[in-house]
């Protein structure tokens, strides 16, 4: 199980301090639920997109859009149910079913949603997984809590990479083409996907077993490490550019 959500890449977050990107991580999280107004937090959560594609890459930025987009769909449909008091923005026969309170409450939390997702996602994707482990083992999270971060990390995309090869491969033995089935056709197709897909899963537990054996799980010896952070020489400025980052978009939005 190799695969994880790192992407290598040359931006100014893969050279960032790995400690100091943890904790610039929770306080932008933070900073998403401060009293600030919608149109700053719209340019928070753009720059912090612009940020992770220059970095991660467009592709990385697009994908995570595309696997929160459910949500956001979610979002758009209960919108008329979220704030029913305020000014009417869309009546239909008398049923009010958007105000202008409810569209900025509605907005308000996809802009939320959609900017700690890209900030938690930037997390992995621009720092290798042990040093994710390191990281957090230096702010003293236990070794088991932090092993399970992430293993997790790295189990799940190896499923998701496994569903889409099973994907790929059932699709290339079917003659029919898929845009000419219907709905529940695709359901009922996806049967064998999934099963396959379990059986991957399955057959991956002794591996998981002999990789938290290997490393340790469950022993009372001091966990040493063969990795450090050692590399990284600016530790004090990164923090302190941690720090500054949210605090400067906050007095932004009281000053502008």
């Amino acid at each position: 199980m190799t695969t994880n959500t790192y992407i290598a890449g040359t931006g100014w977050l893969y050279r960032f301090d790995p400690r100091a990107k943890i904790l610039l991580m929770l306080l932008m999280c933070i900073w998403f639920f401060l009293p600030v107004s919608l149109l700053h937090l719209s340019i928070v959560v753009g720059l912090v997109v612009l940020s992770g594609s220059f970095n991660a890459g467009w592709h990385h930025a697009w994908r995570t859009f595309v696997s929160i987009s459910p949500m956001l769909l979610f979002m758009v449909l209960f919108m008329p149910f979220n704030v029913r008091d305020g000014s009417p923005l869309l009546s239909i026969g008398g049923f009010t079913v958007i105000t202008t309170e409810g569209l900025e409450q509605a907005l308000r939390l996809m802009s939320r949603f959609i900017g700690i997702t890209y900030v938690c996602t930037l997390l992995f994707a621009t720092t290798v997984m042990h040093e994710v482990m390191l990281a957090l083992r230096w702010y003293h999270l236990p070794y088991k809590a932090s092993l399970v971060v992430t293993l997790a990390f790295t189990y799940i995309p190896f499923i998701a990479d496994s569903f889409s090869q099973i994907s790929e491969s059932h699709r290339l033995r079917e003659a029919e083409d898929e845009k000419k089935r219907k709905f529940g056709q695709r359901l009922k197709d996806l049967v064998p996907t999934l099963t396959s897909a379990l059986v991957v899963a399955l057959k991956s537990i002794p591996n998981l077993a002999m990789s938290l054996e290997m490393r340790g799980f469950g022993r009372d010896e001091r966990r040493t490490s063969y990795h450090s952070l050692d590399a990284y020489h600016h530790v004090c400025t990164h923090f302190l550019l941690s720090c500054i980052i949210p605090v400067a978009f906050w007095f932004a939005n009281i000053f502008f």
